[in-house]
């Protein structure tokens, strides 16, 4: 069977975004948020108080849901009442989220869920789909906006309808309802970590939904080529290809003859020579997310600056950006494929490798980019000008920023030196445009890379390396750190 799971929160166009991506499919599409609206508006109908457990446990035996095709549209049925229009109601979708809240609700709702999907092709969307109720689905996305854009969504669409509520209410029940369903103890609202995430702020329904068809079709494309087999069984192979509709024959044929190999051994090899090459002393890796996306940025010195980052902390799934110049030898492009480079043409807008970073980013992989866009060949502390292409990307991804530093200039056979700062986050300039606040996103990023600078300097040259001494002199000398100063960070 092919499940689709689309989690997100309220407003975000989940349910509209599924039943385009079913019709396109050809497929059931399942619209778990109307099952919970629906139990809201039995528990309201009959007078309960939709949050309290006590009241509304004892009405679900005597609730029967149910879909029917009407005029070539799901309708959904509360014992045998058509109740979709009732269920769409402002008071009901905040009902929704109090009931949701319910773990009993939400055992007797899963379960009839699962027992669809388990026979049926469906698309589901909600809250919990991708981390409770279909985990082992292939298929996952989060689709998100902004909280004002999703109002505006919802005010329109009841002021079509002739319902008077103002957009600074539904603004806040929005918000709230963000609160209650990512806070709320039973199945909370979470991104989960093989989720591919859209942010449809600022896009149209079938953007959305040509999106969501690629990388449907970018997961299958995925299984045919076997980079998700590397270590299955002829038994699996054969479930996975009638689960994806592939001839089995054809996939385990693959699987017996993997191309590339060569490469791979050698990328390997490459791999573990850089640790010898290119001796480093990573100073708080633990601080590198693991298995998500990331814009991780460092200062630039020489040609071999990557090595380290991509053997030690990038990961096999790791990419990093470097000149197009290293692709025209056909081995070492081939190995630099491998290893994760994106090849960018530089001095022009390069739409293949802007493709190649953010559909990166989608797969919840790490890039690596030098901001300063060139090698400091000065060998100064002082970073050059940052450009502003990482600020975009990061805008455009909402993906953690990960800032890491080399205390000099680096060579191999040397103590080389690296430090990795915490990841941060531009949360305040997601729902504006790239363009607009790139320059001011830039700064930002480089203030951090300035004061992650000026935490090295502090934990070489007076704390000789030693981290317990850097944490006793942070704690005495705070302000040498976190104040005004710069250090090597000019401006």
């Amino acid at each position: 069977m092919i499940n689709i799971a689309i989690d997100g929160p309220s407003g975000a166009g989940k349910s509209t975004i599924a039943k385009k991506i079913a019709e396109k499919l050809g497929i059931t599409y399942l619209d778990t948020g109307a099952m919970y609206r629906t139990v809201a508006l039995y528990a309201v109908s009959s007078g309960k108080n939709p949050s309290s457990q006590e009241e509304v446990v004892p009405l679900l035996e005597n609730i029967k849901i149910s879909y029917e095709k009407v005029g070539g549209e799901n309708r959904i049925f509360l014992n045998g009442k058509d109740v979709s229009e009732d269920i769409r109601m402002h008071n009901i979708s905040k009902c929704a989220s109090e009931v949701s809240k319910i773990p009993e609700v939400r055992a007797f709702l899963v379960e009839k869920q699962r027992e669809i999907a388990k026979n049926n092709d469906v698309v589901l969307d909600g809250r919990d789909i991708t981390s409770h109720v279909l985990p082992d689905t292939k298929y996952k996305f989060y689709l998100t906006a902004t909280a004002e854009e999703r109002a505006n969504r919802r005010f329109k669409e009841l002021s079509d309808k002739g319902q008077n509520v103002s957009y600074e209410t539904i603004l806040a029940d929005i918000k709230d309802r963000d609160y209650n369903d990512m806070n709320r103890k039973v199945s909370p609202l979470v991104k989960t970590p093989d989720s591919i995430e859209i942010d449809s702020t600022n896009m149209t329904l079938d953007e959305v939904a040509d999106a969501i068809m690629e990388h449907i079709k970018a997961i299958k494309e995925q299984c045919n080529t076997l980079t998700v087999y590397k270590n299955a069984s002829v038994q699996d192979l054969r479930k996975e290809a009638k689960e994806f509709n592939i001839d089995a024959n054809k996939v385990i044929k693959k699987k017996t003859k993997k191309k590339g190999g060569f490469y791979r051994f050698i990328a390997a090899i490459v791999r573990k020579a850089m640790g010898i090459i290119w001796p480093t002393k990573i100073y708080f890796k633990d601080n590198f997310p693991k298995n998500t996306k990331a814009i991780v940025v460092c200062n630039h010195y020489t040609a071999l600056d990557p090595c380290v980052i991509i053997s030690k902390l990038l990961g096999k799934d790791g990419k990093v950006l470097m000149k197009d110049e290293i692709m025209k030898n056909h081995v070492v492009a081939k190995v630099a494929t491998e290893l994760g480079c994106i090849p960018v043409k530089r001095g022009e807008a390069d739409l293949s490798a802007v493709k190649s970073i953010l559909g990166a980013l989608a797969k919840n992989q790490p890039v690596l980019i030098f901001p300063e866009g060139t090698r400091n060949k000065s060998g100064s502390k002082e970073m050059l000008p940052l450009k502003q292409g990482v600020a975009t990307f990061a805008l455009k991804a909402k993906a953690p920023i990960v800032p890491l530093l080399y205390y000099k200039k680096t060579g191999p056979f040397k103590r080389n030196i690296l430090i990795v700062g915490a990841p941060f986050y531009l949360d305040e300039y997601y729902d504006q445009k790239p363009n607009a606040v790139k320059e001011e996103v830039t700064e930002v990023i480089r203030d951090k890379m300035c004061r992650l600078r000026a935490e090295l300097d502090i934990l070489v040259e007076k704390c000789g390396g030693s981290k317990k001494k850097y944490f006793k002199y942070v704690k005495e000398h705070g302000k040498e750190i976190y104040g005004n100063e710069r250090n090597g960070c000019k401006e």
